[in-house]
């Protein structure tokens, strides 16, 4: 009798289980393919693991058949940031100013957004995940900000990645003012080129007071991603980007 009571409440808790466990989100990091190890910085891993995800790296493949399987495995694609992306993709000729590209990335990470969209996986990024986002979908970046922008404010304080070096205004209307819940906040910058020409299907969700795109949302297509780095300041200067890791899915679709 006392085996059947056992049984009865394993298949009990199997049944009730699924109604009480939190969904946790796949991430996949895309590699940064600029050392001999597959890695990205722990801090992307943290931000992602105290929001209660789970990160796994995609690592740099010219093989599509691998690279779709990978694709497969995760619930979310993240473009993590890095080097200038090769101004060829979108049409320009490289600026005295640019700075250091690596092409195996510009190919893993174009190829890896490529077979996102075929699979209509959601895709989030930051910094250098933002504009290739951008410039796979359509649009361009200023190649450097101060040569290209008047008046622009500093925007390349790689010294104060965990501080609030400005604020960004955030626009009522986007995702991302609906989960934070604010109209501005401070970020950190580490970044000398921004988008120029927002691609199609793609808007504004915050700017700084200079006019510098700092985060953007897809309109039809489950993307959204950030200038700044937020998993810089997460843990002390801006705890309050923790909602938007744990809501990470609610700032990627577009449930209007």
């Amino acid at each position: 009798m006392r085996r059947y009571c056992y049984v009865f409440l394993a298949i009990l808790f199997a049944i009730s289980l699924p109604l009480t466990a939190k969904k946790h989100l796949v991430i996949g990091f895309g590699e940064v393919c600029s050392s001999g190890k597959v890695s990205v910085n722990r801090s992307y891993v943290n931000a992602a693991l105290n929001a209660g995800h789970v990160p796994e790296i995609i690592p740099m493949t010219s093989d599509a058949r691998l690279l779709k399987r990978y694709v497969k495995n995760v619930d979310v694609v993240f473009l993590t940031g890095g080097e200038d992306v090769n101004p060829a993709y979108y049409g320009a000729k490289p600026s005295p100013y640019l700075g250091e590209v690596v092409g195996r990335r510009d190919t893993f990470e174009m190829a890896l957004l490529k077979e996102a969209v075929a699979q209509k996986k959601p895709i989030f990024g930051t910094c250098r995940g933002l504009q290739i986002i951008n410039i796979f979908f359509g649009g361009t970046l200023y190649q450097d900000i101060p040569s290209e922008y008047p008046n622009a404010l500093s925007h390349r304080e790689s010294a104060r990645f965990n501080e609030k070096v400005h604020e960004i205004n955030i626009e009522e209307d986007s995702r991302l003012y609906k989960i934070l819940g604010m109209k501005t906040i401070g970020v950190n910058t580490s970044h000398h080129q921004a988008i120029k020409d927002l691609a199609p299907g793609l808007r504004v969700s915050a700017r700084t007071s200079d006019g510098i795109i700092e985060a953007i949302e897809g309109d039809t297509y489950p993307v959204a991603a950030v200038q700044f780095h937020p998993e810089g300041l997460v843990d002390n200067a801006a705890p309050e980007f923790k909602k938007m890791y744990v809501s990470l899915m609610k700032l990627i679709k577009n449930k209007k």
